[in-house]
């Protein structure tokens, strides 16, 4: 269960452009601006996160009250997958890949669910990964779609996975995945505090 990280060297050039765009792009004073003009919520303040590669038959992620935040986060996922990243309208000129990924039928996109608070203090662990319609409040869901940036505020008390990626996927998902600590209006900068090793935590200067 989680995200594969391949071999050979597509992976390695992939992997490498992409921790490159982290580091540089989302990670850089410069986007935090961005951010904060696109959703008035204020600057960030710190940010964590990481790049992912879901394989088609292989790769999802699970929804767990481990991810569950003590305050709201903006979540910003910029995906990348096979087809032109455009919006199917119904026509012939559609492509194909993205009528494919846009119908969510392989899987491949983030679904946001409202957390459990029952079972959160049962203890329970972690969540399916699939959406249960009777079980689960379903908030939200992302499509995968090409060189395409989301946001989302995520309030605490909100889980998110994505969900697995099928073997007809025309390609793997790779995204960049960080989640930011947003400036509540009137209150001084504080930094993330790190929770995972294997991702990268920081604060925007």
């Amino acid at each position: 269960t989680g995200t594969g990280t391949g071999t050979g060297t597509e992976t390695m050039t992939c992997g490498s452009i992409l921790k490159h765009l982290k580091e540089k792009v989302m990670q850089s004073p410069q986007f935090a601006r961005l951010l904060k003009s696109y959703t008035s919520l204020g600057m960030p303040l710190g940010y964590r996160g990481r790049v992912r590669r879901f394989r088609p038959g292989l790769d999802y992620t699970i929804a767990h009250y481990g991810i569950l935040t003590r305050s709201p986060v903006l979540d910003a996922t910029m995906c990348f997958v096979s087809g032109k990243g455009n919006q199917s309208t119904g026509n012939e000129d559609d492509d194909e890949d993205d009528m494919l990924w846009q119908s969510d039928d392989k899987g491949g996109f983030e679904c946001y669910i409202e957390a459990d608070n029952d079972d959160e203090e049962e203890g329970q662990p972690e969540a399916d990964d699939e959406y249960n319609e009777e079980d689960d409040t379903k908030l939200l869901s992302v499509s995968a779609c090409n060189n395409t940036l989301s946001l989302v505020y995520r309030d605490p008390g909100t889980m998110r996975f994505v969900k697995y990626l099928g073997i007809g996927a025309p390609s793997s998902r790779w995204d960049l995945s960080l989640e930011y600590e947003v400036e509540d209006d009137g209150e001084e900068s504080e930094e993330v505090d790190a929770k995972d090793g294997n991702e990268s935590d920081g604060n925007v200067d």
